[in-house]
């Protein structure tokens, strides 16, 4: 991998990023005939590993946080790695939550080692990328060996809980509250039962509406994970003592209702 490591400071458009990243992962899209500003960029789209907002921007500098998402989405698609279950030291990032769609992307290039912060523990979500750092970043990516793994020296202040744990702190104590942080939409086409629906930009905005008493144990659940980790954080900055979290319906054979 020394040989990629391009000693430049020109920044790197999303086209070109994107190049980097597909060719990386061995996919012989030149043998369809197609240049790669098509090619790489379509089947990209097509992967779910890019989105209609790259398309539009393919000739402008890309940002950390464009980047971040773009390499995480590439590690689930194209190299079919896991995500790390425990992301708690990227909240050291000072900037983490300041992109809500952007999180679960950030935490998990930023824990693995692939994407560091920047001085003063931030992760600069809208600054741009050089071809050096690009270049360090598609190494790390690759290469296990040169990652720089971040890990969190204090104790994690939300918990997980098994769905059957849950269950249990529901029966057991009267007062605990159940919370899908999806959308509504999301939330009238299959949810836990005796669950409510608190949409996570509800949260985001007010999270004092969740609940009076600071000290009522929450439960939250989404469909992946990712916006009830944001809403764990929203609500234990808001003071909150007792929040969990439940895995997400893509990741648990609950009985939905509609």
């Amino acid at each position: 991998m020394k040989n990629m490591i391009v000693q430049s400071e020109d920044q790197v458009t999303t086209e070109e990023f994107v190049r980097m990243i597909i060719k990386s992962s061995k996919v012989n899209l030149e043998e369809t005939g197609d240049t790669w500003s098509s090619g790489y960029m379509e089947y990209a789209l097509q992967m779910g590993i890019i989105e209609d907002y790259d398309m539009s921007n393919t000739s402008k500098p890309i940002e950390r946080r464009s980047a971040a998402r773009i390499v995480h989405e590439a590690l689930l698609t194209e190299f079919r790695e896991k995500d790390e279950y425990e992301w708690s030291a990227a909240e050291n990032l000072k900037d983490l939550y300041s992109c809500h769609s952007c999180v679960m992307h950030i935490a998990q290039v930023y824990v693995k080692g692939i994407m560091l912060g920047r001085d003063n523990n931030v992760f600069d979500v809208k600054g741009c990328i050089t071809r050096e750092e690009a270049s360090a970043i598609l190494a790390r990516m690759l290469d296990p060996e040169q990652r720089i793994p971040q890990i969190m020296e204090n104790k994690v202040q939300s918990k997980k809980l098994s769905p059957e744990k849950a269950w249990e702190l529901l029966r057991n104590e009267s007062n605990a509250k159940l919370i899908d942080v999806r959308t509504k939409e999301e939330y009238n086409l299959g949810h836990i039962k005796d669950s409510i629906c608190i949409p996570l930009l509800d949260i985001s905005n007010n999270p004092y509406s969740v609940c009076e008493r600071k000290d009522t144990p929450v439960i939250l659940y989404c469909q992946k994970g990712y916006k009830s980790s944001v809403a764990a954080q929203l609500l234990i900055d808001a003071g909150y003592s007792r929040i969990y979290s439940i895995p997400g319906i893509e990741e648990y054979w609950y009985d939905l209702i509609i």
